[in-house]
């Protein structure tokens, strides 16, 4: 059994409605098995990812005091560099293990001020402060950005076909995610040479919090999923990204679809252990205000929702501090 299926979204970006119906289909079983599928034919050109890589990774191997320029300033500020030891992952599950062998940077789309005017939220300071924005590498900045606007667009057209899937009116999301808070990162994963802590990983084992997850990874192994119980690969796939459901899709859901844990492991081949490593994930995560309430098509006759409803914004929130303390 392939446990994160190849879906080609092609036929729906332009066939017809029937090619819709067909892919939309593939993601609802894919969804329902594990919440993981690896997209191809999703049309984001590759030197968009290839500048975001490479600007990402020039940042990384920057000395630690220019790297901290970009540090959130407080615990009410998610945005900028993370650095070793800061983060552990398993944590978010109340699961203890060393910090995670990983240094990130993340943004977010709330630079302009109107925008931040429109949708701030009282208390919500960490979700919508400005980004902070490295000066080295001078291109960082706009390879992101126009990144980010490409996965803005593909995940508009995959909720389209989750739409299709889940056999809701076609503008039923529409307003859960008018001002969506969704957010790009880049993990970088540095070499390592010799013995490291028992139970050291390079992320830990953790759900994603908002809808779902877009990954794209170098071609090096280490990302698992657990099924049955049991720690299984992903695998590679040339110009392929790794989809996963988050737990706000598995609420709306009432658990048709399924937010798998994951984890990323230091690989057992030592030309793989003594490469960095680098993922660029977006998290496609909804209004603040949206209220995640079972979506009335998957609720069977006479079943009740397993969950009660939680306002998109404070779930994330909480569960992004538990991964920082």
């Amino acid at each position: 059994m392939e446990h994160a299926p190849t879906i080609d979204l092609s036929p729906a970006f332009g066939g017809s409605i029937s090619d819709r119906e067909e892919v939309a289909m593939q993601i609802d079983s894919a969804c329902r098995s594990t919440g993981f599928f690896v997209a191809i034919g999703h049309g984001v050109e590759k030197t968009l990812l290839e500048n975001v890589m490479s600007a990402s990774r020039e940042f990384f191997h920057l000395p630690i005091a220019e790297k901290i320029k970009v540090a959130p300033p407080g615990p009410n500020h998610f945005r900028g560099y993370l650095g070793l030891d800061t983060t552990a992952l398993a944590s978010t599950l109340e699961i203890e293990t060393p910090p995670d062998l990983c240094e990130s940077f993340n943004v977010s789309r709330f630079d302009d001020p109107l925008t931040r005017s429109k949708v701030q939220q009282p208390g919500a300071e960490a979700v919508f402060c400005e980004n902070m924005w490295p000066e080295k590498p001078n291109n960082l900045r706009k390879a992101y950005e126009a990144y980010f606007a490409q996965m803005e667009n593909l995940c508009s057209k995959i909720l389209e076909l989750m739409t299709i899937a889940l056999e809701l009116p076609e503008n039923w999301f529409d307003d859960k995610f008018e001002e969506p808070t969704s957010l790009l990162m880049a993990n970088w994963y540095p070499p390592v040479a010799g013995e490291v802590p028992s139970g050291q990983l390079r992320r830990g084992e953790h759900t994603d919090y908002g809808a779902f997850t877009i990954v794209a990874p170098e071609q090096i192994p280490g990302l698992q999923i657990s099924v049955d119980n049991k720690w299984v690969d992903v695998g590679l796939v040339e110009n392929g990204y790794v989809i996963n459901i988050g737990d706000l899709l598995a609420r709306w859901t009432n658990d048709r679809w399924t937010s798998t844990l994951h984890r990323v492991v230091l690989p057992d081949e030592s030309h793989y252990r003594e490469r960095d490593r680098i993922s660029i994930p977006f998290f496609f995560q909804p209004t603040y205000t949206a209220e995640i309430e079972t979506i009335p098509t998957t609720l069977e006759e006479n079943n009740k929702s397993s969950y009660d409803p939680v306002v998109s914004g404070e779930w994330i929130t909480a569960k992004s501090m538990s991964m920082l303390e």
